[in-house]
């Protein structure tokens, strides 16, 4: 009888043993999950915390907790996205432009902001090569960083205000809101990871 109990306790402990290391096997990395939780919490700062997350969360494990990387990656997402769209912008003029389109004039000034856009999201990136250790220089280059993203936000904005004026095809002018609306939320919670994650 007691032969069998003791079969039957270490039948269980085998049995439990071997689900534990099931368990811990499936289950990442206990740092891994805490990169995402750094990155949804950063996000959950932003205007658009859900667009923000499904964006950034694929670069958790090169971001890890590092308010800066994280502002980074962001930034180059934010060029990705604006160069996307001005080429959006940019196929829609050319289309225009074959058909002698009363558009075109609006097209052109919506793409040439567009590009400024991209300009200033780059200049933006590039001055995040100086943010770092903090202090007063630190601080002025931060602050340079966030004049080019706001700048870039308004001219996201500008772009589309020619689209309110007059007639223009409709069709035309979902895509080319679609586009920047899309564009102006990523350049949105950009600013907020940066005003947020990077103040002095």
């Amino acid at each position: 009888m007691s032969r069998f109990v003791i079969f039957s306790v270490i039948l269980i402990v085998f049995i439990y043993s071997s689900l534990s290391f099931s368990k811990t096997e499936a289950t990442p990395p206990a740092r891994y999950q805490n990169y995402n939780t750094f990155v949804k919490t950063a996000c959950n700062s932003t205007t658009y915390p859900t667009k923000c997350y499904s964006s950034l969360s694929s670069y958790s494990s090169t971001i890890k907790s590092d308010p800066l990387k994280l502002c980074k990656t962001s930034l180059n997402l934010n060029v990705k996205s604006a160069k996307n769209a001005t080429s959006v912008i940019s196929n829609l003029l050319l289309k225009a432009k074959a058909a002698k389109s009363h558009e075109v004039p609006i097209l052109k000034d919506c793409l040439e902001e567009m590009k400024n856009t991209v300009d200033e999201l780059k200049q933006a990136l590039a001055e995040m090569k100086y943010v770092r250790g903090g202090g007063k220089t630190t601080e002025e280059h931060l602050k340079n960083v966030r004049t080019w993203v706001s700048s870039a936000l308004t001219d996201e904005g500008t772009c589309t205000d020619g689209f309110e004026e007059g007639e223009v095809n409709v069709e035309m002018k979902k895509k080319v809101k679609k586009a920047v609306s899309e564009l102006s939320k990523t350049t949105s919670n950009t600013l907020a990871l940066l005003t947020h994650y990077l103040s002095y």
